[in-house]
């Protein structure tokens, strides 16, 4: 049996994945033990905001990925060693507490990191060799394929995307082509 690298997840990869309806989709298609770090959990990805059933607006919800926790699908980890804490302490000097416990996590535990934060991203790359770095936009193109999700569902689940976490990606993002053909059609 092949193993399952894990993937930890920071704040906004959780609150888009979270977003699109699909979370437990996208645990069981992706080929990684979903993870994410206490603080990320408790106290960054709290709400998203998602269409109302009975008025069609949009409202504030609360993020309740207690199931996913419960079933195994998703992992809660903490900082345990003193390592750890201090690694955590030294990238909270250039990237926000989320993405700090996430990258000392990931560096110390040889996790992938699920993270769009271009600053994350280079700081992380600079402190792990070959840290391996996913992006939104990755994920949810595995998943689509993996699941086999037709054009209709993937556009969904990035307007969810869009609307519900406020993620749009940059024109420097190597999917962005992807991504803008799906919502809004190639250029003629």
């Amino acid at each position: 049996m092949q193993s399952t690298r894990t993937l930890i997840l920071d704040a906004c990869c959780l609150l888009n994945l979270y977003a699109t309806g699909r979370l437990r989709e996208f645990a069981t298609a992706l080929p990684y033990q979903l993870a994410v770090a206490d603080y990320v959990f408790e106290r960054e990805a709290l709400y998203v905001w998602l269409p109302d059933s009975t008025s069609g607006s949009t409202e504030r919800t609360r993020i309740d990925a207690s199931t996913l926790v419960a079933e195994g699908l998703i992992t809660v980890v903490r900082l345990d060693h003193p390592e750890e804490e201090a690694l955590f302490v030294d990238l909270a000097v250039s990237v926000d507490d989320g993405e700090a416990v996430t990258g000392a996590l990931a560096l110390c535990r040889g996790y992938l990191v699920a993270t769009d934060d271009r600053k994350a991203r280079r700081i992380l790359s600079e402190r792990g060799q070959g840290v391996g770095l996913v992006s939104t936009l990755e994920l949810v193109k595995s998943w689509a394929e993996a699941a086999s999700v037709d054009a209709s569902e993937l556009r969904n689940a990035l307007e969810a995307i869009r609307s519900g976490a406020s993620y749009v990606p940059g024109e420097r993002n190597p999917l962005y082509e992807w991504w803008h053909d799906l919502m809004y059609g190639s250029p003629s």
